[in-house]
């Protein structure tokens, strides 16, 4: 049964479950942000802490009254950038079947490509492929060794693209170093020690869609292809093509602010962890994206967790004396296992999962890279 939505309401998920926010006009309007702010990080990596300080101070006056910013000047090489959506696009262009070699299903970690609802159950006109967290791949071994024997989580298309691989570890490590500069201007944007959140971000768990809109002549001008949602991550670096827009971010209005790309810039947005993190100082803003008519896109977004051994909890420093806190603690890699065996019941591993008996209490994100016991004829 379909409930009737208000149209004087947007509606969104966060959380996991579904919500809603009234649209305010008029003298019944709050204020509240109508553009995404812009900060040149050019100086994230700067040596004087003065100037970081300072740097942190935009990030949190953005990301406090936002959510979301352009990092300008990022420490990423353009031309890594550029090269990193010409392979993407090389890979979508394969023939489906040669790109169901790589199917999600293949993998414990759902990491592989995704078809479009027109093709298999999935979303509407788009395909996407992920990638995360593998320290069996050598590009990720600088962050952690897997254990002998660990299943690896990834796929590539060595075979087709063997520039795929190269060209996205280019990618993802300047990324890395960038978004572990990041989490100490988090801090130091909340008055706390530069290190105070490294105990939660010293393995992060990665988690990357690189996404592919079709050009679908029969959509509608704007229709919306990504529903409303708040990101569960710690926070996001979106890396968009230029002169293609569609991403738009929900204010205190119910208004839908437009976040056009900006050339080489990337956009941050905070999410549910760090809101957990900052006490809700960092808010997990609500976004969506539309498309224009006949017109393909391709998004590259990076999603940083915390580590997944760890439990997030507001920092003390941020909860007042007497205060309780909203948040409870929530064990980063159990809630990941968790949403994975919620969201695909039916995929391979999950029912693997299922069978083997292990207790919800007792899921980590581990289990994803070892055999379970079947599987060595235990």
């Amino acid at each position: 049964m379909t409930t009737e939505r208000d149209p004087n309401r947007v509606y969104y998920r966060a959380g996991g479950f579904e919500q809603s926010r009234p649209i305010l006009k008029g003298a019944d309007a709050t204020e509240t942000f109508e553009f995404i702010p812009i900060v040149d990080v050019s100086n994230v990596f700067s040596s004087d802490l003065q100037v970081r300080k300072k740097l942190a101070a935009e990030i949190g006056k953005a990301v406090t009254e936002v959510g979301f910013f352009y990092a300008v000047n990022p420490p990423v090489a353009t031309k890594l950038m550029d090269e990193s959506f010409a392979v993407i696009k090389k890979f979508f262009d394969l023939p489906l079947e040669t790109k169901k070699k790589y199917m999600f299903t293949n993998s414990p970690c759902f990491k592989g490509y995704m078809p479009s609802k027109t093709q298999e159950k999935s979303a509407p006109d788009r395909d996407s492929f992920a990638v995360g967290s593998d320290f069996s791949d050598p590009e990720q071994q600088f962050i952690k060794t897997a254990p002998p024997g660990s299943i690896p989580l990834n796929q590539w298309p060595d075979e087709e693209l063997p520039e795929f691989r190269k060209v996205f570890y280019e990618y993802f490590r300047q990324c890395y170093a960038f978004a572990k500069a990041l989490i100490h201007s988090f801090a130091l944007a909340l008055d706390l020690e530069e290190d105070s959140f490294d105990e939660f971000f010293n393995a992060p768990l990665t988690d990357v869609l690189i996404q592919h809109y079709f050009a679908a002549p029969d959509r509608k001008d704007h229709e919306e292809i990504l529903f409303p949602h708040a990101d569960f991550s710690a926070f996001t670096l979106l890396l968009n093509q230029r002169d293609i827009p569609g991403l738009e971010v929900l204010n205190a209005n119910g208004i839908w602010v437009p976040a056009p790309p900006i050339e080489h810039a990337f956009i941050v947005n905070t999410g549910a962890y760090f809101e957990f993190l900052s006490n809700s100082k960092f808010p997990s803003t609500v976004h969506r994206v539309h498309t224009k008519l006949g017109i393909e896109r391709f998004s590259f977004p990076i999603f940083f967790s915390p580590d997944p051994g760890s439990f997030v909890r507001p920092h003390p420093a941020l909860v007042k004396e007497g205060e309780k806190s909203e948040h409870t603690p929530h064990h980063i890699g159990k809630r990941y296992i968790t949403g994975l065996a919620n969201n695909a019941p039916d995929h391979p591993w999950v029912r693997k999962l299922k069978a083997s008996g292990i207790k919800e209490e007792d899921y980590k994100w581990e289990l994803l890279s070892q055999p379970f016991p079947e599987q060595n004829g235990v």
